[in-house]
């Protein structure tokens, strides 16, 4: 068949009121038709563009083919453009959908205007966004208008006034070797120094919702400064806040601390000396003593500790750093046997570095560093990071006879003597986790041998149980239940422990000129046992097991 013949009974016309009608005429032999012969009959006539109703051409075909009389049918009209306008509920936004047109008048700017005006949107119009749909001819809640949300205040701000607060620590180089007598300078205030600036609280920025309405900002959270400061007062005459409320000032001389929203000043404590005269020291704060401190006295300090010249027979104990620009001298105690640690009557205990110039029978605890510029003989040095004896490349760092326990690297010149004298180096764990380790075996070996000795007790009375007297049995069950369970938690506690006693990467010990027999190094589990002289090296762990040799592995030295 052909289009004319199609159109012969088939005819298709918009009615004035914008509606589409196809209507039949019955002929003798009518030609057969399907929904593409009748669209591109619409496209011909140029009535594609028209809305269509659902299944309306399925419904005519159908007709068509089933009636041989006279019908008209309605399948579809003629439409304009719509649009339509969100608003979210927060007021801050507004949605376009846009419809296009079939066969009617697209929608245009005013109708988009006029609409927006209709749903209040009078703000954070977007004119770009607008004229982009009107394009494209399509949208489906594309974002026309935006409100404005207002900006928080900001909080109240404090800013130090003492930029060179700072971790003591040897300086580094740029080759990474460290300067173990410049440590900084110790910083100290005076009655009337600026400590820090309270910045106050802004009020914020408003906003603007999409019809217009203000928005008020959350101002930012007013912080005062922190009440019970110590050593400090705030500047009543102030010129930079009429409220008296943004400077801090020192009113006593000593060393300044950074606090949550403060500053606190630590007095320092000079001193020439400590001895007799002057009896122990327990200060809250730093103490500087010029000379040496005699045997017998105790020194215990929140801050740093200082000392001019030689320590004796005595005890420091500090919460941040300890130098000694001289070095310490004590005695020792030793029960005769080698696996016990001899008593000290010299003990150096910092929670931060400790560093001096010689030390002989002392016993040091460093949470860091420990720093010994020429020797150490017969000591019990521990450090939770490195103990470095010597200068990088000189021969006067010996290591001699003791224990030197550290978690990340043992340095020195030379180790152990032509004496042979027993020298232990310990590295790749941490040796405060050891103790407790040691501590929680001798608790599970007591616990398994308590439980052995129950369950024979249980054997025992179920093989003669006219032997179960006053309950003996139950007792024992019960017991061994609870013995049980103790086993099971200090397993537990073992276990994680280990798990924290994992060796460190990069673990050494460097020797840069000699180590003499007599030496045993000790890397995580591992342990070397020295039967010879040997020169300059580094003890390290390759494949699971200690090596002697002259390759170093990286290692951090600014910590």
């Amino acid at each position: 068949m052909n289009d004319a013949s199609l159109t012969d009974v088939l005819t298709f016309k918009l009615s004035d009121d914008g509606k589409l009608l196809a209507a039949f005429e019955p002929c003798e032999s009518k030609p057969p038709v399907d929904e593409a012969a009748i669209k591109m009959a619409l496209a011909k006539q140029g009535l594609s563009s028209l809305f269509l109703y659902e299944n309306s051409l399925s419904n005519l075909v159908q007709q068509y083919n089933s009636l041989n009389e006279s019908f008209v049918l309605e399948i579809g009209e003629r439409r304009d453009g719509a649009c339509s306008i969100h608003i979210a509920d927060d007021k801050m936004t507004a949605s376009l959908t846009l419809t296009p047109p079939y066969g009617g008048a697209p929608v245009g700017l005013l109708q988009i205007q006029l609409a927006l005006q209709e749903k209040g949107v009078v703000s954070g119009i977007m004119k770009n966004e607008i004229e982009a749909a009107l394009k494209e001819g399509y949208a489906k809640e594309r974002v026309i208008a935006k409100g404005l949300p207002p900006v928080r205040g900001i909080d109240a701000r404090f800013q130090s006034l003492i930029p060179e607060i700072r971790e003591r620590k040897p300086r580094v180089d740029e080759h990474g070797i460290a300067n173990y007598r410049d440590l900084g300078q110790l910083i100290v205030v005076r009655p009337g120094d600026p400590l820090m600036f309270r910045t106050p609280p802004t009020e914020g920025k408003k906003g603007r919702d999409i019809t217009g309405q203000i928005l008020m900002p959350e101002p930012g959270q007013d912080t005062p400064f922190a009440s019970g400061l110590q050593g400090v007062e705030i500047d009543s005459n102030a010129e930079l806040d009429p409220d008296h409320n943004t400077l801090l000032l020192a009113v006593i001389a000593g060393q300044p601390k950074l606090v949550p929203n403060g500053v606190i000043v630590e007095p320092t404590i000079d001193l020439p000396r400590v001895d007799l005269s002057t009896g122990n020291m327990n200060f809250d704060g730093t103490i500087n003593i010029k000379g040496d401190i005699k045997d017998g006295m105790r020194i215990c300090a929140s801050g740093d500790v200082f000392v001019g010249g030689i320590v004796e027979a005595a005890e420091i104990e500090a919460g941040g750093n300890i130098v000694v620009k001289g070095g310490v001298i004590g005695h020792s105690e030793h029960s005769g046997d080698s696996n016990e640690t001899p008593t000290f009557n010299a003990r150096i205990i910092s929670k931060g570095s400790i560093s001096a110039r010689f030390a002989e029978n002392v016993c040091m605890e460093a949470g860091t560093d420990i720093i010994i510029e020429e020797f150490s003989m017969h000591n019990h040095l521990t450090a939770l990071n490195r103990i470095l004896v010597g200068k990088s490349g000189g021969k006067k760092g010996r290591i001699i006879g003791g224990i030197t326990c550290a978690s990340v690297l043992v340095k020195a010149a030379i180790i152990g003597s032509n004496a042979g004298f027993i020298t232990k180096i310990k590295a790749g764990f941490n040796p405060y986790l050891q103790a407790q380790l040691d501590k929680l075996k001798l608790e599970i070996d007591a616990s398994e041998k308590e439980l052995e000795d129950l369950k024979k007790i249980i054997a025992f009375v179920l093989a003669h149980p006219e032997k179960d007297k006053n309950g003996l049995l139950n007792k024992a069950l019960h017991t061994r239940e609870k013995v049980e369970a103790d086993c099971t938690r200090l397993h537990t506690e073992r276990a994680h422990l280990l798990s924290e006693m994992t060796l460190a990467e990069n673990v050494q010990v460097i020797v840069e000129d000699s180590v003499h027999c007599g030496v045993e190094i000790q890397i995580g589990n591992s342990i070397w046992k020295n039967n010879e002289e040997r020169g300059k090296g580094v003890f390290q762990i390759v494949d699971g097991a200690i090596d002697f040799g002259n390759i170093m592995l990286s290692v951090d030295r600014s910590q």
